[in-house]
């Protein structure tokens, strides 16, 4: 089964890295009578095999830890007795690390730190991520992935063989030699190819997974403005209105949770992200919507990049104010919350593969 979390795409591709293991991801989301999680994780070697129920958790610090050991502690409590909790993560520290180990938190960091602790399978490895994976993180630029971004949006651009490149750099809001150095980039690592004169994309899902994991890592950081919170007491819904209401009046567009929320009627959002266009006043917007700033806020404001109409969803009614489903769905993968997991999954069934399978058909 393909990944569609790009963590989990980098959990296989290291683990897979490793001598004599071998790796798959056999449910994703996991749902059980008794537990829902991120995914279900098979790992191999000659001889013996470890099912393990996965949580995806990112920016795991010291203050965290306790609660992360209880969390895993009820999670492994109601798991079948053939089933062991594990945690994928990414970046952590010495310090988490070690608390990691002390609490016996079996754990795979895919920057290169891994702990397997089962009667069946033991591995530590600590701070020894491949060059190769490295290398090809740090090669994905923020500019870069303005470029994926336009090539997902529009990958029938790579079919035409003359001016692609400009209209790309029109959408991806960079220069036309940031654009051939991305393709040249993205040719090297086998994201494209270049057959009978023109570039093609080699798997639109692998392109897409990657392009979620580095807005994660590194565009949306460029890209934020602010994180902030409702002044009054009735949190985000007292907002949530208001957000929809005064898109035309402060020129931004709606993403994240509230978003997902209309173009599914599946969830009840208890978050947003707005995507302000050109010169938006952030401080003017957060005084209208009665917001404070708040680094653990649910409400995040982002700029913009490239032609805003390639970043703006062209849907039905009531529609026209939210970005595209490439940006909600990375908004709603990049928190790792499981509750989140389903509508990110009906984003991707009822809008993104049908792009997917558009460039397949081209």
């Amino acid at each position: 089964m393909q990944p569609k979390n790009p963590l989990f795409q980098k959990c296989l591709d290291y683990l897979e890295s490793l001598p004599h293991i071998e790796a798959m991801v056999e449910e994703e989301p996991y749902l059980s009578s008794e537990a829902l999680a991120d995914g279900k994780l098979i790992i191999k070697t000659s001889s013996k095999s470890v099912n393990y129920v996965c949580e995806i958790k990112t920016g795991l610090t010291n203050d965290v830890i306790e609660q992360v050991t209880k969390y895993f502690y009820n999670l492994g409590k109601r798991l079948k007795h053939t089933e062991r909790p594990l945690l994928i993560t990414r970046g952590l520290s010495n310090v988490v690390l070690e608390q990691l180990l002390k609490k016996n938190i079996e754990f795979i960091d895919v920057d290169g730190n891994i702990y397997l602790n089962s009667p069946e399978i033991y591995i530590l490895v600590r701070n020894q991520a491949s060059k190769e994976s490295a290398n090809k993180s740090l090669e994905i630029t923020a500019a870069a992935l303005q470029v994926i971004y336009a090539l997902l949006r529009k990958p029938h651009l790579l079919l035409d063989e003359s001016g692609f490149g400009e209209e790309i750099s029109y959408i991806s809001g960079v220069t036309l030699k940031t654009v051939k150095n991305t393709l040249n980039k993205l040719q090297e690592l086998d994201y494209i190819a270049r057959r009978y004169g023109r570039y093609e994309i080699v798997d639109y899902l692998k392109l897409l997974e990657r392009w979620e994991l580095g807005y994660i890592e590194r565009l949306r950081a460029k890209l934020l403005l602010g994180t902030f919170s409702p002044i009054g007491k009735g949190g985000f819904r007292e907002v949530e209105d208001k957000i929809r209401e005064c898109t035309d009046q402060f020129n931004y567009l709606v993403g994240g949770e509230l978003a997902a929320s209309v173009m599914t009627d599946y969830l009840r959002p208890i978050s947003a992200t707005l995507h302000l266009i050109n010169n938006s006043d952030s401080r003017q917007i957060a005084v209208k919507l009665k917001l404070k700033p708040d680094p653990d806020g649910d409400i995040a404001l982002l700029q913009t990049f490239g032609h805003i109409g390639y970043q703006r969803y062209e849907g039905g009614k009531n529609q026209q104010s939210l970005v595209h489903p490439l940006l909600i769905h990375a908004e709603l993968v990049r928190t790792g919350n499981s509750r989140l997991k389903e509508t990110a999954q009906l984003i991707y069934d009822r809008y993104i593969e049908e792009l997917a399978q558009k460039y397949d058909w081209l």
